[in-house]
C-alpha cells in the first residue's frame, strides 16, 4: 500500500528522528533521516521523495529554505516545516496558500502527523 512511497525527515535532534521513525516503521514505507540540510539534500537527489518533514532550525541553514529548494526541484513532494516557534496551535496544521508549504507546530500530535502523511500521499 505505501510501497515505494519515501519520506524524508530532517531534524538536528537525533531523539526526534528516532520517534519519527519509530512513528512509520511498519507502515511500508521507506524511510530516510538527516541531521542537516545539506544531508537531506543529498537524500532526496538519491531518492524520489515524496514526503519531508524539516525542523525549522538547522546546523547549516533554515528548513524553510531548504524546502523551498525541494519545492523548486519537485513541486509535487509534500512539504512540512516544523519548529517550536510557529504560530500553529497544538494538533492544527496551517497551510502557505501561495507555495502550498504545510505548518505543524512542536511539539506535534504524532495521531495528527500520521494522518497527514497518509492523507496526503493517498493523493
Amino acid at each position: 500500500m505505501n510501497q515505494n512511497k519515501n519520506l524524508l525527515f530532517v531534524d538536528d535532534e537525533n531523539d526526534v528522528l528516532d520517534i519519527l521513525v519509530d512513528l512509520f516503521k511498519d507502515e511500508g514505507y521507506e524511510l530516510h533521516t538527516a541531521s542537516r540540510a545539506d544531508e537531506a539534500l543529498t537524500v532526496f537527489n538519491k531518492h524520489s521523495i515524496d514526503f519531508v518533514l524539516s525542523d525549522l532550525k538547522l546546523p547549516d541553514a533554515p528548513g524553510d529554505i531548504l524546502l523551498e529548494e525541494i519545492r523548486d526541484r519537485s513541486p509535487d513532494t509534500v512539504r512540512v516545516l516544523t519548529s517550536g516557534y510557529l504560530d500553529v496551535d497544538f494538533g492544527c496544521i496551517g497551510e502557505n496558500n501561495t507555495d502550498g508549504t504545510l505548518y505543524l507546530s512542536k511539539p506535534w500530535d504524532l495521531w495528527t502527523l500520521r494522518d497527514l502523511v497518509s492523507e496526503r500521499l493517498a493523493q
